[in-house]
């Protein structure tokens, strides 16, 4: 998986263009312990909501879903351990059109309340569903998403690149424009 682009809109929302490298091969069901070791790691995110089209649990769903569509919820799980659960809830979206695009190209749309803290857990999501995809041990066993999240804390905190919890909510008209 590949991040080739990354657009952070006035919204609070980011847009990532994420390129699947293997293109018959981009979901759970045939990478299984992807989501089975994510969820050791990080067990809380197996709770996330999904809206999804058989209104499954995210458990559920993540047996059988785009990896572009775990590593959204990744972000946002990584960013929610951030915060520690504190502000507006973040959602997200994994969409695609491979009549206009190539196959294996997605667009992932997360929430975000503070810019580089966002970019920092999408680099380290996608660090994360790499190594898992790896399948060596070595570079799995290297990841410290203790360590790194309280790194991106860190970052929080001397950081003065929120958006405001209003503006997150949608509650203040956002105009229209480049960003």
């Amino acid at each position: 998986m590949n991040v080739t682009e990354i657009i952070f809109h006035d919204t609070c929302r980011a847009t990532l263009v994420v390129e699947m490298l293997e293109t018959d091969a981009f979901t759970t069901a045939g990478r299984p312990h992807i989501p089975r070791i994510l969820f050791k790691l990080l067990p809380q995110m197996a709770t996330q909501h999904c809206f999804n089209d058989d209104g499954l649990s995210f458990r559920r769903e993540a047996q059988d879903t785009e990896i572009p569509h775990l590593f959204e919820h990744l972000i946002i799980e990584i960013q929610d351990q951030v915060r520690r659960g504190i502000g507006v809830p973040l959602s997200g979206e994994t969409c695609w059109n491979w009549t206009v695009d190539p196959r294996g190209l997605f667009y992932v749309t997360v929430d975000y309340d503070n810019e580089i803290v966002a970019l920092g857990a999408i680099r380290l999501a996608e660090n994360v569903i790499n190594a898992l995809d790896s399948h060596d041990l070595s570079r799995i066993e290297a990841l410290n998403l203790n360590r790194e999240i309280s790194r991106l804390r860190e970052i929080a905190k001397i950081s003065r690149r929120f958006c405001s919890a209003s503006r997150l909510a949608g509650q203040i008209p956002i105009p229209m424009g480049g960003s």
